[in-house]
């Protein structure tokens, strides 16, 4: 007895911690593939869905490797070992016994292939409803701000709902197959049952081997009822650990990069769109970028403008290579942006949302995140006091230690930008991005940070997208963007006073006429007095 527990317990421990470093590495390796898949694969792939399978996916697939292999295997050693000592106890038994095999295997094959489907499916409404919730509590404030909190229940009610549907369907297959299997079984054993008096009556066979033969039967039919009980897990498994590889095998879609290191002009980098052409892959028949070509030199400010739509925010995307062009090209100081080092073009171009991510940890973890080296406390405060944020990370209890709560919300608007604007720093880039960096703050907080915009547009190229006028007035050049493409281009008099697409923009905006209409300004900045006019982006809606 104490030989056996001592052999289980030894069992149990290889199976489980085995099942746990395998789990381990299938997650490292799983997240690992994910993040470097495309943009564009984010774009109609839900994160909660993404989520799941790094969550419940995977624990379905620990659960079958620590649990259900090891009772298998178990049942599966007994059920061998039994019918061994069957067929030396009576091989006419045995036969007769293994006659009836067929049709349990059938039985048993015809479950596998419902259940399979029935748990495939449950694993996939699991992920819906998984994205759903996801969503919901990321956007709680909203759903509150609109007292919506019943009809988001009853929606998560009905994603539920449908997991609820395919597990009744897996129980009423496994409940048919239990209610099928074991009358059959039991009608089994009373024909081996019979048969065997029979043979005894003969003197073909004693009753103590009958006895014997009977007790080895009862082993490999309780035996073989545990490996059905544990199908379904393994099925479950199976199903959970297809969805986990169909990820692992994915190859992303986005060409990769090269491996050039283009060391350009010290006022900043050059920036060159021809005739470029480009569909988001989620809606390829739809151009949003249709002809457009743009030339920006290293210290050259421009600015583009356009109605809402018109493709702005998508040039920025484009910079950042989070997608490709389909025809044209686009050039970083002179080299084809497919060709650069993907580090080194994110070090070399950095971007400031209107709302940018702030990472739930320390202030100090958020400014640091960019950068690819170590970096001293004296470059965080560095950066930290040209963005304007060294205040009031100071008057914080823990300085820069402090944490900042989920995406931020112990920040205000304002502070989430300087930190942003920081963060953009440390990189030390030579093109800013300014994604309407500053629509959503208050004059004061809008303030602060036009103060910061100043000091981050200092010897780079900036490009900023806005909505108000103030941003382009001091523009070197402003390109006038429609459905796509430039239409117009020139300076801010120049244009004004040539009455043309922009000067239209600009009446409806001052006069009020426009609503929706947006202003994108790109600068490059090689003195104080311009940069002062380029990072004076702000916004309406």
């Amino acid at each position: 007895m104490g030989a056996g527990g001592l052999a289980s317990g030894l069992r149990a421990y290889l199976f489980d911690s085995a099942a746990e470093r395998v789990m381990c590495r299938l997650r490292v390796r799983l997240f690992t593939q994910l993040v470097q898949q495309e943009v564009a694969f984010f774009d109609v792939t839900p994160v909660g869905e993404l989520s799941n399978r790094l969550s419940e996916d995977t624990r379905a697939m620990k659960d079958a490797a620590t649990t259900s292999i090891s009772m298998m295997l178990r049942s599966l050693l007994t059920c061998v070992l039994g019918a061994v000592m069957m067929f030396i106890t009576s091989w006419r038994l045995a036969s007769l016994t293994c006659a009836t095999l067929p049709v349990t295997l059938l039985m048993f094959r015809t479950f596998a292939r419902l259940n399979k489907r029935y748990v495939t499916a449950q694993l996939t409404s699991a992920a819906a409803a998984s994205a759903t919730a996801q969503e919901v509590l990321a956007g709680i404030r909203t759903v509150k701000s609109f007292a919506k909190e019943g009809h988001i229940v009853r929606k998560y009610t009905s994603a539920a709902n449908d997991i609820l549907s395919w597990g009744l369907k897996s129980a009423v297959a496994s409940g048919v197959f239990t209610g099928s299997a074991i009358p059959f079984a039991f009608g089994s054993m009373m024909v081996v049952l019979w048969y065997g008096a029979v043979l005894v009556l003969q003197g073909d066979m004693s009753l103590g081997d009958l006895n014997a033969y009977m007790l080895y039967a009862i082993f490999v039919s309780g035996s073989a009822g545990g490996i059905a009980g544990t199908a379904a897990s393994l099925i479950a498994a199976v199903g959970a650990g297809r969805r986990v590889f169909q990820l692992m095998d994915r190859t992303p879609q986005l060409p990769p990069s090269g491996t050039l290191k283009p060391a350009g002009s010290p006022a900043g980098a050059s920036l060159e769109f021809k005739d470029v052409h480009f569909a988001y892959p989620s809606r390829p028949d739809s151009w949003v970028l249709s002809g457009f070509s743009l030339a920006i030199s290293p210290g050259q400010s421009v600015a583009l403008v356009g109605a809402s739509g018109g493709g702005k925010s998508t040039v920025v995307k484009l910079v950042q290579r989070f997608y490709d062009p389909q025809r044209g090209s686009l050039t970083l100081d002179g080299i084809d942006i497919r060709s650069i080092d993907t580090t080194f073009l994110h070090q070399a171009v950095a971007l400031v949302a209107q709302e940018p991510l702030v990472f739930s940890e320390s202030i100090e973890y958020n400014i640091c995140f960019g950068v690819h080296r170590q970096v001293t406390q004296a470059e965080i405060e560095a950066a930290a006091v040209a963005a304007h944020a060294h205040g009031f990370i100071s008057a914080l209890p823990q300085g820069y230690a402090s944490r900042v709560g989920e995406a931020g919300v112990m920040l205000s608007g304002g502070q989430r930008q300087r930190l942003a604007i920081a963060r953009a720093l440390l990189c030390a880039p030579r093109l800013l991005l300014l994604d309407e960096a500053t629509s959503a703050l208050d004059a004061e907080s809008e303030h602060l940070v036009q103060q910061a915009l100043q000091e981050a547009a200092r010897n780079r190229s900036v490009m900023v997208i806005a909505h108000r006028l103030s941003t382009v007035t001091g523009a070197d050049m402003v390109a006038v963007v429609q459905a796509g493409s430039v239409v117009e281009s020139g300076t801010h008099s120049a244009l004004m006073a040539a009455g043309g697409a922009y000067s239209q923009l600009v009446q409806r905006q001052v006069f009020g006429a426009g609503a929706g209409v947006e202003v994108q300004e790109v600068q490059e900045v090689e003195h104080a007095g311009s940069s002062s006019s380029g990072a004076d982006a702000h916004g309406q809606k």
